[in-house]
């Protein structure tokens, strides 16, 4: 009993601890968090935070661990099974990625603000958040160009583009209601989002032109035109 009692009060102390990691690193930064902000965050003292990790470095890897194990594996998983063809994937894309960023947005917010701080000069932390950045963008695309070549999607944009615009769009929407969220309606936001961009990626889709002489100086050389 006594020692089941503290397995249990280790592993809500090191939970404690990546939690309050989490919501920190997605907040300050990785650079701008202290393991004094860590500790005094999750309630614990120095030692217990070095008894769980060998200081903040490898906390950012138990960080990016779950990351990829609550957030990006399960979205794999249940996106997988979530129907057959190309565009039900898609759809679900959209609905678990609305629901997940509600119910778990320090998470997210956490993988967004990672992913604009660390750069290739932060070595192995660059690269295992490349690995799950890029994890999540080559399984969308699969999706997108199987649509593509089902005559679901349009071809005339590559899956990648089409991949970037979809996380681009998320994210921004996941920003947008954190800071506007007294009059923005997450369900609102998050069916527009799939109606929109959907829409915009269908095979009928059409290239919106815009005549010359409604454009301003120097506008309408983009391609397309």
């Amino acid at each position: 009993m006594g020692t089941e009692y503290t397995d249990q009060k280790k592993k809500a102390s090191r939970k404690r601890i990546l939690k309050a990691a989490t919501e920190l690193f997605g907040r300050k930064g990785y650079h701008g968090t202290t393991v004094d902000d860590i500790t005094q965050s999750a309630n614990l003292s120095r030692g217990a935070l070095y008894w769980h990790f060998k200081g903040k470095s490898h906390l950012l890897e138990a960080v990016f661990q779950r990351i990829e194990t609550e957030y990006l594996d399960r979205f794999i998983r249940e996106t997988t099974t979530a129907g057959l063809s190309p565009m039900e994937k898609l759809w679900y894309i959209f609905k678990f990625n609305s629901r997940f960023a509600v119910e778990h947005a320090n998470l997210i917010h956490c993988l967004r603000t990672l992913s604009l701080e660390l750069t290739p000069s932060d070595d192995d932390h660059a690269q295992i958040l490349h690995h799950i950045l890029n994890k999540q963008h080559a399984f969308i695309a699969d999706i997108i160009r199987e649509g593509q070549e089902s005559d679901f999607l349009r071809k005339d944009f590559s899956a990648d583009i089409m991949t970037a615009i979809i996380l681009a769009v998320h994210d921004g929407i996941v920003l947008q209601l954190s800071v506007f969220k007294h009059f923005l309606d997450a369900r609102d936001a998050t069916w527009a989002f799939k109606q929109i961009t959907l829409a915009g990626m269908s095979a009928d889709a059409k290239i919106i032109q815009v005549h010359q002489s409604a454009l301003g100086n120097g506008e309408g050389n983009e391609k397309g035109k």
